[in-house]
């Protein structure tokens, strides 16, 4: 069976997976609007072809904090990849190695840190943290994460509080959770203890409380680039770039966890307009083609990160399946720069603004 376009990997995983994982991966919260938004955002950008250009040539490298990627889409951080594949974290780290993309590490991985870099020790890894409840454990990570030689630090800072969602009310997925290895924090909880109500009580949601400061903790603790992760408004941007941060990722966790939030690609162009290239800024969300990267990438968009499609590919076939999906991406994203639209980038440095325009712009025209 070949499979030539990411939805055709999205089908493919909903097939296979069965209903438990499915449900994990993909539910949003309740209405599901975020989850929506994120998609339909990248549809109302159309392209402003440039003809006559010379694009025998095109390179999709990307430098990032001192590393040269293959291309300009990193591994977003998603839970428990171990749904998807016996190997987990480690099949797609290894992918993300195979590939010279970035892969930021959720801290919710099934397997340690320390596993998942041993499993590809030339992969440019980043980490993923939350703002925890026990400030010894989230110390004693981040010297782990040192020690593993993770590259930076992804700091989550929008999911401060917990909502029962849909997906964990139902009994199978309580069931699976409880299965889930949580490879990062076996060694901070009792063994005969109840594994998940210690491990939920050491979550950012046990506290409801983040605030700054944390960020300067943070960067008091370690030397490793921070770049905050779940930033949606320029306001915040601003804060961040005062609290002198290493990035920005743009983000909504997906469309998990609040409803009626913007797409991240609407969110974009007034963030990097407020952080006035002080810092990089990164996006994800509902990307699912290399138009989308094109469109992100033109909108301030340093790069990428994809979720749920690795994990469609991870699910169809390891390591060799996330590769596919990168594959993809590169191919329709080269393609989109030199053929199908004709727009005239040689180069990720010269997609800009100039080759998008919103829908609602081309209505008043």
């Amino acid at each position: 069976m070949k499979l030539t376009t990411v939805k055709d990997f999205e089908l493919y995983a909903f097939d296979h997976l069965g209903s438990v994982a499915n449900k994990y991966y993909s539910t949003p919260v309740v209405s599901g609007t975020t989850y929506k938004e994120n998609i339909t955002a990248y549809q109302n950008y159309k392209f402003r072809p440039r003809y006559l250009r010379d694009v025998r040539h095109v390179c999709t490298e990307q430098d990032v904090h001192g590393h040269k990627t293959s291309l300009p889409v990193g591994l977003a951080p998603t839970a428990y990849h171990i749904l998807a594949h016996p190997l987990g974290e480690k099949a797609t780290a290894s992918s993300a190695e195979a590939e010279n993309v970035i892969m930021i590490v959720s801290l919710m991985s099934d397997f340690p840190m320390e596993d998942i870099a041993k499993a590809a020790p030339n992969a440019t890894l980043w980490q993923q943290f939350y703002i925890l409840a026990d400030e010894e454990v989230m110390l004693d990570l981040l010297r782990r994460a040192e020690q593993a030689g993770v590259k930076a630090i992804v700091l989550t800072v929008d999911q401060c509080s917990w909502r029962q969602q849909t997906w964990y009310d139902n009994d199978d997925i309580k069931k699976l959770l409880s299965k889930a290895k949580h490879g990062n924090f076996q060694k901070y909880i009792a063994k005969d203890s109840d594994f998940i109500t210690q491990f939920m009580n050491l979550m950012p949601w046990s506290t409801n409380y983040a605030s700054w400061d944390q960020i300067t903790w943070f960067q008091s603790q370690t030397k490793l680039p921070i770049i905050v992760k779940g930033i949606m408004t320029a306001e915040d941007a601003v804060l961040a770039v005062e609290r002198k941060v290493d990035g920005i990722l743009v983000s909504n966790h997906g469309g998990r966890h609040l409803d009626d939030l913007q797409g991240t690609l609407d969110a974009l162009p007034a963030i990097v307009k407020a952080v006035d290239g002080k810092v990089d800024v990164y996006v994800d969300g509902g990307i699912r083609s290399g138009q989308d990267v094109f469109k992100a990438l033109a909108l301030g968009a340093k790069m990428v990160f994809v979720g749920r499609p690795i994990l469609w590919g991870l699910a169809y076939d390891g390591a060799k399946g996330v590769g596919q999906v990168l594959d993809i991406l590169k191919s329709e994203l080269k393609y989109t720069m030199q053929l199908t639209a004709f727009l005239g980038c040689t180069n990720i440095s010269e997609i800009t603004d100039d080759y998008v325009i919103r829908t609602e712009s081309i209505s008043k025209l």
